[in-house]
């Protein structure tokens, strides 16, 4: 972990945070939604976010993060193969489940089970995914429960990497849990764990936003499966001015319909959740996606904040320059109403960079990751409770002095 310096700075805030009482009329037409901006982790809007419900293959987004985990750790690569056994077959050849027609005794990349677990939802290609790393089921399940730890998550139940019932895994079902046994979350774990995946992982995003894919299931046989995500670029329900280019859709009898999205608006990734949109159709939950970003558009604006100076310059010893200016010089925070007006500022600077004193030391680069901005409100709601985060960096090459200069300094 990371350790910083903290730099505080007081300044008064009011911000307005969109919040449905529990007695008020839902504005989303779903069981329950969140919208986030990715990068602060500011909540946008809330709906029953703490309420756990069924996420069926929405599940599916944590097993990816693990698995990009074990290629980060070199304990496999894309390019390791998977060799399918029989209940893995059996699953990926029902027609009741989501099918990609994976055959018993082939072997398959990492890269290309991460594609038919992404884009097609296939349920075979997922189980295969989790013993990529020699992991029983079981074994696996126990990474994604520590992985849900690890990021943050608060209330959820992990029985599976597939997002179906227990029982529905046939030969492969888990002797530690019931049959109807299943994945749940609150919708603000579900957008904590897409927030994690776009930030730590965001080449996911290059596989989630494929329109279709092509898999070779055997010899001579491909199969060519569409995106279930209807809100990509193209799409039945694109949303003006926002180009989405993710994540995860999920259905079953229990869940309902549900969508987990990601895209850019106005420079800024924001993430929506819905969880069981209400009505008969599966693509209610892109329209109530659209309805979140309605709201966004009509009812919230980006404010613009320009850091003090205090803020935007730090010392910095042994360097051509006294003091180093930090980017961005602006942020921004979206807001409803009332603009902000009072605020907690704090700059945490990386220990790698400073010296004894606590000061940051040439030679500098442009464009580092010196440290982070934390900006902070009793009336600013954050994904962790915790303030909204922004990166800085510095904005100019600075290199280490010379003698004269710093013996100056």
């Amino acid at each position: 972990m990371k350790k910083f310096l903290a730099v505080l700075l007081m300044i008064p805030l009011v911000l307005g945070i969109m919040v449905v009482p529990a007695h008020a009329v839902p504005l989303i037409d779903a069981s329950a939604a969140i919208m986030v901006d990715a990068s602060t982790g500011q909540v946008i809007y809330e709906q029953n976010a703490q309420q756990k419900l069924p996420i069926a293959s929405i599940s599916k987004l944590l097993t990816a993060v693990v698995i990009e985990d074990e290629v980060h750790s070199n304990q496999i690569t894309g390019n390791t193969k998977v060799k399918i056994d029989d209940g893995t077959a059996a699953i990926s050849n029902d027609p009741n489940y989501s099918a990609i027609g994976l055959q018993a005794g082939q072997s398959y990349t990492v890269r290309e089970l991460l594609n038919a677990a992404l884009v097609k939802s296939a349920d075979g290609a997922t189980m295969a995914l989790s013993a990529a790393a020699g992991d029983s089921m079981d074994e696996f399940n126990m990474k994604l429960q520590q992985k849900a730890q690890d990021i943050g998550l608060k209330n959820y139940t992990i029985v599976n990497p597939v997002g179906l019932n227990n029982g529905d895994l046939k030969s492969l079902a888990s002797k530690q849990y019931s049959d109807k046994a299943e994945n749940a979350m609150t919708a603000t774990d579900v957008a904590i764990l897409a927030r994690y995946l776009v930030n730590r992982y965001p080449q996911l995003l290059q596989v989630t936003a494929q329109k279709q894919v092509t898999f070779a299931i055997a010899k001579g046989k491909t199969k060519t499966a569409k995106n279930l995500n209807e809100m990509l670029p193209g799409g039945k329900y694109t949303v003006p001015g926002v180009t989405i280019d993710g994540l995860k859709t999920g259905t079953s009898d229990t869940a309902g319909a549900c969508f987990v999205g990601t895209g850019n608006y106005r420079g800024h990734r924001i993430i929506t959740v819905v969880l069981h949109a209400n009505g008969k159709n599966k693509d209610d939950r892109f329209v109530q996606t659209q309805r979140l970003y309605q709201m966004l558009k009509q009812n919230f604006h980006l404010q613009t904040i320009t850091l003090p100076k205090n803020i935007q310059e730090q010392p910095l010893a042994n360097g051509q320059r006294r003091q180093v200016t930090l980017s961005p010089r602006q942020i921004t925070v979206w807001s409803a109403g009332n603009d902000v007006h009072r605020y907690t500022m704090a700059v945490k600077l990386n220990k790698r960079y400073l010296n004894k004193k606590g000061q940051l030391e040439a030679p500098i680069n442009r464009n580092r990751a010196l440290g982070e901005l934390e900006l902070s409100s009793g009336q600013l709601k954050t994904l962790d409770g915790g303030p909204l985060t922004y990166r800085l960096s510095s904005a100019d090459n600075i290199a280490r002095g010379n003698f004269w200069q710093r013996l100056w300094h």
